[in-house]
């Protein structure tokens, strides 16, 4: 078989994420495979699978650059207040660019409403609530260690509850939504 002429055609992830996100946020992630997912983005299954594994790859994309823009915030941040400079760096990190707003809100309302997208159960955000309870230990070595461990818990919780509320209710940035969540409560 002749090759084709010209360059092969290129797939942008985001682009077929958007489009399989769209897809599960409106049929339900467990209604939708990665045929239909394939089918929908123009895309082979093959092409598909090289750039997703799966179909939790296509909702969990973009955690890493949230989790990467954290850690540059909180490596940034200087203050002793080491509750403020959570609160700020977690904030920073929610500042999504205006073309990516769309993917995050239905990003997390899949996640939202599909049990076996659980939060908590990545473990990258495992590890980050880890990172979190060693750095509030580090910045108060005097601290108690299960004082430590309730922040970085909560910390995460106020996340993952304001973020899910502002994809849930289209309200604002959610930068913005994150900060209001944060002056609710003492804790964090």
């Amino acid at each position: 078989m002749p090759a084709s002429p010209g360059r092969p055609r290129t797939i942008s992830p985001d682009a077929v994420s958007l489009v399989a996100l769209r897809l599960f946020d409106d049929r339900g992630f467990d209604a939708v495979s990665m045929d239909d997912v394939a089918a929908e983005a123009g895309v082979s299954r093959r092409s598909l699978f090289r750039l997703f594994p799966s179909k939790q790859a296509l909702v969990w994309g973009g955690l890493d650059e949230f989790v990467a823009r954290f850690r540059a915030a909180l490596a940034a941040d200087d203050r002793g207040d080491a509750l403020a400079a959570l609160r700020s760096a977690y904030v920073t990190a929610s500042v999504f660019p205006d073309g990516q707003l769309e993917v995050t809100r239905r990003r997390l309302r899949v996640i939202h409403v599909t049990p076996a997208l659980d939060l908590r159960a990545d473990p990258r955000l495992t590890a980050l609530t880890d990172e979190i309870h060693r750095f509030l230990v580090a910045r108060d070595p005097d601290a108690d260690e299960l004082a430590a461990a309730v922040r970085a818990h909560a910390f995460a919780a106020v996340v993952s509850s304001a973020l899910t509320w502002w994809a849930e209710h289209d309200e604002g940035r959610p930068e913005d939504v994150l900060a209001r969540a944060f002056a609710v409560g003492t804790l964090v």
